[in-house]
Protein backbone atom coordinates (compact mmCIF):
# COMPACT_ATOMS: atom_id res chain seq x y z
CA UNK A 1 0.00 0.00 0.00
CA UNK A 2 2.82 2.40 0.86
CA UNK A 3 4.48 1.61 -2.48
CA UNK A 4 1.32 2.67 -4.32
CA UNK A 5 1.06 6.12 -2.69
CA UNK A 6 2.66 7.86 -5.67
CA UNK A 7 -0.21 6.72 -7.89
CA UNK A 8 -2.96 7.14 -5.30
CA UNK A 9 -2.12 9.23 -2.18
CA UNK A 10 -4.89 7.63 -0.10
CA UNK A 11 -4.62 3.85 0.10
CA UNK A 12 -7.61 2.01 1.63
CA UNK A 13 -8.12 -1.71 2.14
CA UNK A 14 -11.44 -3.05 3.41
CA UNK A 15 -12.45 -6.52 4.45
CA UNK A 16 -15.10 -8.13 6.60
CA UNK A 17 -14.93 -11.32 8.67
CA UNK A 18 -17.57 -13.45 10.36
CA UNK A 19 -16.75 -14.16 13.99
CA UNK A 20 -17.35 -17.46 15.82
CA UNK A 21 -20.75 -16.43 17.16
CA UNK A 22 -22.04 -15.21 13.82
CA UNK A 23 -21.58 -11.44 14.00
CA UNK A 24 -19.45 -9.61 11.48
CA UNK A 25 -16.50 -7.34 12.15
CA UNK A 26 -15.21 -4.97 9.50
CA UNK A 27 -11.66 -3.72 9.14
CA UNK A 28 -10.45 -0.73 7.18
CA UNK A 29 -6.73 -0.04 6.81
CA UNK A 30 -5.53 3.40 5.74
CA UNK A 31 -2.05 4.28 4.49
CA UNK A 32 -1.43 7.90 3.53
CA UNK A 33 0.65 10.96 4.30
CA UNK A 34 0.14 12.53 7.72
CA UNK A 35 -1.78 15.82 7.90
CA UNK A 36 -3.95 17.77 10.34
CA UNK A 37 -7.47 16.44 11.04
CA UNK A 38 -6.74 13.12 9.30
CA UNK A 39 -7.85 10.89 12.19
CA UNK A 40 -10.87 13.09 12.88
CA UNK A 41 -11.94 13.02 9.23
CA UNK A 42 -11.65 9.26 9.10
CA UNK A 43 -13.66 8.84 12.31
CA UNK A 44 -16.29 11.26 11.03
CA UNK A 45 -16.63 9.47 7.69
CA UNK A 46 -17.15 6.10 9.40
CA UNK A 47 -19.66 7.65 11.79
CA UNK A 48 -21.56 9.18 8.89
CA UNK A 49 -22.04 5.71 7.44
CA UNK A 50 -23.40 4.47 10.78
CA UNK A 51 -20.31 2.47 11.71
CA UNK A 52 -19.45 1.89 15.38
CA UNK A 53 -15.68 1.90 15.85
CA UNK A 54 -14.75 -0.94 18.22
CA UNK A 55 -10.97 -0.56 18.11
CA UNK A 56 -8.54 1.59 16.19
CA UNK A 57 -4.78 1.85 16.01
CA UNK A 58 -2.95 4.79 14.48
CA UNK A 59 0.77 5.15 13.92
CA UNK A 60 3.05 7.40 11.90
CA UNK A 61 6.73 7.10 11.06
CA UNK A 62 9.53 9.64 10.72
CA UNK A 63 8.75 10.06 7.01
CA UNK A 64 5.21 11.19 7.81
CA UNK A 65 3.50 8.04 6.53
CA UNK A 66 0.41 7.05 8.53
CA UNK A 67 -0.84 3.51 9.00
CA UNK A 68 -4.28 3.44 10.65
CA UNK A 69 -6.42 0.37 11.25
CA UNK A 70 -10.10 0.61 12.21
CA UNK A 71 -12.30 -2.27 13.37
CA UNK A 72 -15.98 -1.41 13.37
CA UNK A 73 -19.48 -2.82 13.53
CA UNK A 74 -21.95 -2.02 10.76
CA UNK A 75 -24.86 -0.90 12.96
CA UNK A 76 -27.47 -1.02 10.18
CA UNK A 77 -25.82 -3.86 8.20
CA UNK A 78 -25.50 -1.51 5.25
CA UNK A 79 -22.43 -3.20 3.80
CA UNK A 80 -23.46 -6.72 4.78
CA UNK A 81 -26.86 -6.52 3.09
CA UNK A 82 -25.73 -4.39 0.16
CA UNK A 83 -22.40 -5.64 -1.23
CA UNK A 84 -22.78 -3.18 -4.09
CA UNK A 85 -22.30 -0.39 -1.52
CA UNK A 86 -18.70 -1.46 -0.77
CA UNK A 87 -17.22 0.54 -3.63
CA UNK A 88 -19.30 3.62 -2.81
CA UNK A 89 -18.31 3.33 0.85
CA UNK A 90 -14.61 3.29 0.01
CA UNK A 91 -14.98 6.01 -2.63
CA UNK A 92 -16.79 8.37 -0.26
CA UNK A 93 -14.14 7.95 2.43
CA UNK A 94 -11.37 8.56 -0.10
CA UNK A 95 -13.22 11.66 -1.35
CA UNK A 96 -13.39 13.01 2.21
CA UNK A 97 -9.70 12.34 2.89
CA UNK A 98 -8.59 13.90 -0.41
CA UNK A 99 -10.86 16.93 -0.02
CA UNK A 100 -13.09 16.12 -2.99
CA UNK A 101 -16.11 15.91 -0.66
CA UNK A 102 -16.41 18.01 2.52
CA UNK A 103 -16.98 15.79 5.56
CA UNK A 104 -19.93 17.96 6.55
CA UNK A 105 -21.65 17.07 3.26
CA UNK A 106 -21.34 13.35 3.99
CA UNK A 107 -22.49 13.81 7.57
CA UNK A 108 -25.51 15.86 6.53
CA UNK A 109 -26.52 13.28 3.94
CA UNK A 110 -26.41 10.31 6.29
CA UNK A 111 -26.49 11.38 9.94
CA UNK A 112 -30.20 11.76 10.68
CA UNK A 113 -30.91 8.05 10.40
CA UNK A 114 -27.85 7.16 12.48
CA UNK A 115 -28.76 8.76 15.80
CA UNK A 116 -31.14 6.27 17.40
CA UNK A 117 -29.25 4.28 20.03
CA UNK A 118 -30.22 2.84 23.42
CA UNK A 119 -27.77 3.57 26.24
CA UNK A 120 -27.72 0.73 28.78
CA UNK A 121 -24.82 1.85 31.00
CA UNK A 122 -24.12 5.50 31.81
CA UNK A 123 -20.42 6.40 31.83
CA UNK A 124 -19.08 9.57 33.40
CA UNK A 125 -16.37 11.32 31.41
CA UNK A 126 -12.86 10.88 32.82
CA UNK A 127 -9.82 12.63 31.36
CA UNK A 128 -6.41 11.67 32.75
CA UNK A 129 -2.83 12.56 31.85
CA UNK A 130 0.42 10.62 32.07
CA UNK A 131 3.50 12.76 31.52
CA UNK A 132 6.17 10.25 32.55
CA UNK A 133 5.51 6.91 30.81
CA UNK A 134 6.62 8.15 27.39
CA UNK A 135 9.93 9.89 26.79
CA UNK A 136 8.62 11.85 23.82
CA UNK A 137 4.83 12.25 24.23
CA UNK A 138 2.17 13.23 26.73
CA UNK A 139 -0.26 10.36 27.17
CA UNK A 140 -3.96 11.23 27.32
CA UNK A 141 -6.67 8.78 28.33
CA UNK A 142 -10.32 9.59 27.70
CA UNK A 143 -13.03 7.40 29.19
CA UNK A 144 -16.48 8.50 28.07
CA UNK A 145 -19.99 7.47 27.10
CA UNK A 146 -19.78 5.93 23.67
CA UNK A 147 -21.95 7.77 21.14
CA UNK A 148 -21.98 8.31 17.37
CA UNK A 149 -19.38 10.93 16.49
CA UNK A 150 -17.45 10.69 19.79
CA UNK A 151 -14.10 9.80 18.26
CA UNK A 152 -14.42 12.54 15.68
CA UNK A 153 -15.32 15.08 18.38
CA UNK A 154 -12.29 14.11 20.46
CA UNK A 155 -9.77 13.95 17.62
CA UNK A 156 -11.05 17.15 16.00
CA UNK A 157 -10.54 18.93 19.32
CA UNK A 158 -7.00 17.58 19.54
CA UNK A 159 -6.28 18.75 15.99
CA UNK A 160 -7.72 22.24 16.43
CA UNK A 161 -5.68 22.57 19.65
CA UNK A 162 -2.52 22.04 17.63
CA UNK A 163 -1.78 18.55 18.94
CA UNK A 164 -0.23 15.84 16.83
CA UNK A 165 -1.40 12.28 17.50
CA UNK A 166 1.73 10.13 17.49
CA UNK A 167 -0.12 6.96 18.51
CA UNK A 168 -3.83 6.31 19.09
CA UNK A 169 -5.28 3.24 20.80
CA UNK A 170 -9.07 3.16 20.63
CA UNK A 171 -11.26 0.61 22.38
CA UNK A 172 -14.97 0.29 23.13
CA UNK A 173 -16.42 -1.89 25.87
CA UNK A 174 -20.21 -1.92 25.67
CA UNK A 175 -21.35 1.69 26.10
CA UNK A 176 -17.93 2.89 27.30
CA UNK A 177 -15.22 4.28 25.05
CA UNK A 178 -11.63 4.05 26.29
CA UNK A 179 -9.30 6.07 24.08
CA UNK A 180 -5.57 6.60 24.61
CA UNK A 181 -3.55 9.15 22.65
CA UNK A 182 0.18 9.86 22.63
CA UNK A 183 0.34 13.60 21.94
CA UNK A 184 2.95 16.16 21.00
CA UNK A 185 2.78 19.81 20.05
CA UNK A 186 5.52 21.16 17.80
CA UNK A 187 7.45 17.98 18.51
CA UNK A 188 7.38 18.43 22.29
CA UNK A 189 5.36 17.16 25.22
CA UNK A 190 2.41 19.28 26.34
CA UNK A 191 2.89 21.74 29.19
CA UNK A 192 0.68 21.73 32.28
CA UNK A 193 -1.14 24.80 30.98
CA UNK A 194 -1.76 23.17 27.59
CA UNK A 195 -3.13 20.04 29.27
CA UNK A 196 -5.52 22.11 31.40
CA UNK A 197 -6.84 24.06 28.40
CA UNK A 198 -7.16 20.90 26.31
CA UNK A 199 -9.02 19.08 29.09
CA UNK A 200 -11.61 21.87 29.24
CA UNK A 201 -12.03 21.81 25.45
CA UNK A 202 -12.37 18.02 25.40
CA UNK A 203 -14.95 17.99 28.19
CA UNK A 204 -17.08 20.48 26.28
CA UNK A 205 -16.70 18.65 22.95
CA UNK A 206 -17.69 15.32 24.52
CA UNK A 207 -20.71 16.83 26.27
CA UNK A 208 -21.84 18.64 23.12
CA UNK A 209 -21.50 15.49 21.00
CA UNK A 210 -23.46 13.40 23.50
CA UNK A 211 -26.24 15.99 23.58
CA UNK A 212 -26.38 16.05 19.77
CA UNK A 213 -26.37 12.25 19.52
CA UNK A 214 -29.20 12.03 22.05
CA UNK A 215 -31.40 14.65 20.41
Amino acid sequence: MAGALAAQPVQLKFHSTTRAYGSRLNELTLVTGDRPMLFASMAGALSAWGMDIVTADAFSNAEGIVVDSYHFNDRFKTLELNPSEHDRFIASIRDVLTGVMPLEQLLAARSRSNRSRVIRVVTETQITWDKTSSSHSTVLQVVAQDAPGLLRAVTATLATSGCNIEVALIDTEGDTAIDVFYLTRNGLKLSDEECTALEEALSKAIADNLAEASS
